[in-house]
């Protein structure tokens, strides 16, 4: 199968929930923006994006796309997602859920 193909008919996906506190909200964000145009630069990146909550605006879903579980990785242990999400992000969150979701194309 080619690569193309591969990007076609299977992929991993990601739904991040953050619940942001009101006082850090606007520096998560900022974090969070640079976190989105670095990983969207992965080379098994297919998407990432994320949205306020208009009811909630302290509620922010993140959603990534990658080729396989194995880019995935890839992303979770590269530098801007240690030093921003990890180091930077993650401390300032009151809460987070990351589920993970699998389409091998197979409908």
């Amino acid at each position: 199968m080619t690569e193309n193909a591969q990007r076609a008919t299977s992929n991993f996906r990601v739904v991040a929930e953050y619940r942001l506190d009101e006082e850090t909200a606007d520096e998560v964000l900022d974090h969070l923006a640079q976190l989105a145009e670095a990983s969207r630069k992965e080379p098994a990146n297919l998407g990432y994006e994320y949205f306020r909550n208009v009811e909630n605006p302290l509620h922010v879903t993140i959603l990534e796309t990658y080729i396989d579980e194995v880019g995935f990785e890839a992303h979770r242990t590269s530098l801007h997602f240690t030093s921003i999400g990890t180091d930077k992000i993650l401390p300032l969150l009151t809460d987070r859920i990351v589920r993970t979701y699998s389409d091998e194309g197979d409908r």
